[in-house]
């Protein structure tokens, strides 16, 4: 008997002492890690919530996630370091209510839901971002709580928000509107567009137009000439980098064990068992093969970044969760060794985000690149003139405020004509990613151009390509006048 009081005691404390851990070790990898896998993105966000209080805008503005911004606008105030503490306090909350709803779901291993979440490589690396994927999660999670706890009405408030998260939250409305029409809760159902009348009426005093949401939705159209399209099946690939091979093995064993379940049940137990398909495990799986989907025919501006499946993590583990149970329940031996085995897995899986990537997370290539083009001209003497850059993580490592345009400004006025309205002595910064792909700046027009004089090269030790098929490197021009009599200087490297 005694080892099953201990058993309880864990139960009981063990989350908590999980969750403080959580925190604590994670604020110090925020801290630890100067790169971010959310890449320029990340920057971007960050200063949309950073200058979001004087730039009132930031907090409708559809690219930047207005619930997001909103949010995370009081940590960023601390710095690029506060936005990330706000994503580890979100994927903190996230892990809790994912191990609440386990319980609630009767999961005969809870704890290991709280495992699986922060052994996904993917989730661990962007809880030490300061992107929106963990707020998503948090949001998702906290809907699914609260229908399994019956609180309908609040579970539709909570998910009427999501799009406004991340845009892909539309995809999860419909599920939770077939749920409570087939549990009856016809009140509940309106609530669902709670998210989108509240934007629009609060947006429309800005923009003029009650269908702002719709009409400034910046992802219309096809982008498949910029970023392409790839393999059905390029998610799957990346299993090991999304979940963690484990994870994603038991994501299979839930598979397999509901079905199994469904057939074993009786028949009035199927409906029950249908409905938390729905509301518990479809998020995940709809959410993953639209993604899979729309890179496969090159649509919504997907790139097929793996970062967007840590979204729907918390639904990925709660299946992955199901599947451990049943094979627990399987396997017959007694209770305290199916504890203890849950124990050394639990233990296992907190070391598999380390081998996947490098954490504390180092600069990619790229933002060393930056970072040492950004060092050359902040000690150059060309550091007071008005600089015209197209990467976001130039104005983080120079300090300066991106929207004072006075010092700096994202792209030149004219791609077409790089010269255009750029004071004399203003420096332009061409890297081979952003300048000509969002920026659609060839570099020739600048190497070519009387207006411009090469002051600067940054060149990796090892050539590496990135979007477009570009070879990367960082080309720093001064803008000259005709009649300077200067002609372009080899460069500096």
């Amino acid at each position: 008997m005694k080892i099953y009081r201990i058993i309880r005691v864990l139960e009981k404390y063990l989350p908590y002492i999980f969750l403080a851990a959580l925190v604590t070790s994670y604020s110090i990898l925020v801290f630890l890690s100067e790169g971010t896998m959310g890449g320029a993105d990340d920057m971007t966000h960050y200063r949309y919530s950073r200058y979001a209080y004087q730039i009132p805008y930031f907090f409708l503005y559809h690219w930047g996630k207005p619930v997001f911004t909103a949010l995370s606008s009081p940590f960023a105030q601390f710095g690029y370091n506060g936005i990330r503490i706000f994503n580890v306090l979100c994927g903190t909350a996230a892990v809790y209510f994912t191990y609440r709803s386990a319980k609630l779901l009767k999961m005969s291993q809870p704890i290991l839901v709280m495992f699986l979440v922060i052994s996904s490589p993917l989730y661990t690396v962007l809880m030490l971002s300061g992107m929106t994927e963990i707020l998503f999660s948090l949001f998702l999670i906290v809907a699914i709580f609260l229908f399994l706890k019956k609180h309908y009405i609040w579970s539709a408030v909570v998910l009427s928000f999501l799009p406004f998260i991340r845009t892909e939250g539309v995809l999860i409305l419909p599920l939770f509107l077939i749920a409570y029409l087939w549990e009856k809760q016809w009140k509940a159902a309106p609530f669902l567009f709670l998210g989108f009348v509240f934007y629009s009426i609060v947006g429309s005093f800005y923009f003029d137009d009650i269908l702002w949401v719709i009409h400034t939705m910046p992802y219309k159209g096809n982008a498949q000439n910029l970023y392409g399209s790839g393999e059905l099946l390029h998610y799957v690939k990346a299993s090991n980098q999304i979940f963690g091979n484990p994870f994603a093995l038991l994501i299979l064993a839930g598979l397999a064990g509901w079905l199994v379940l469904f057939f074993v049940k009786k028949k009035r137990e199927r409906r029950d068992w249908m409905l938390e398909m729905v509301v518990v495990y479809m998020p995940f799986i709809i959410y993953f093969a639209a993604h899979s989907y729309v890179w496969w025919k090159g649509l919504g501006n997907s790139v097929g970044l793996i970062r967007v499946i840590a979204a729907i993590m918390p639904s990925a583990a709660l299946l992955a969760t199901l599947g451990w149970s049943r094979i627990m329940d399987w396997i017959p031996v007694h209770k305290p060794v199916k504890y203890a085995i849950t124990a050394v897995f639990c233990i296992f899986l907190v070391f598999i985000p380390y081998r996947v990537y490098d954490i504390p997370v180092p600069l990619g290539a790229t933002e060393k690149l930056v970072k040492e083009a950004s060092l050359w001209l902040k000690n150059s003497d060309y550091f007071d003139n008005k600089i015209f850059y197209y990467n976001p993580f130039f104005c983080h490592f120079m300090e300066l405020n991106p929207f004072d345009e006075e010092r700096a400004r994202e792209s030149v006025y004219r791609n077409q004509e790089p010269e255009y309205n750029i004071p004399e002595g203003g420096i332009v910064i061409w890297d081979a990613h952003f300048s000509p792909n969002e920026g659609h700046l060839p570099l020739e027009r600048l190497m070519d151009n009387p207006a411009f004089r090469l002051l600067h090269v940054v060149s990796p030790e090892r050539p590496f390509k990135v979007l477009g098929g570009y070879e990367y490197e960082i080309y720093i021009f001064q803008r000259i006048t005709k009649d300077d009599g200067v002609e372009n200087e080899p460069a500096s490297r």
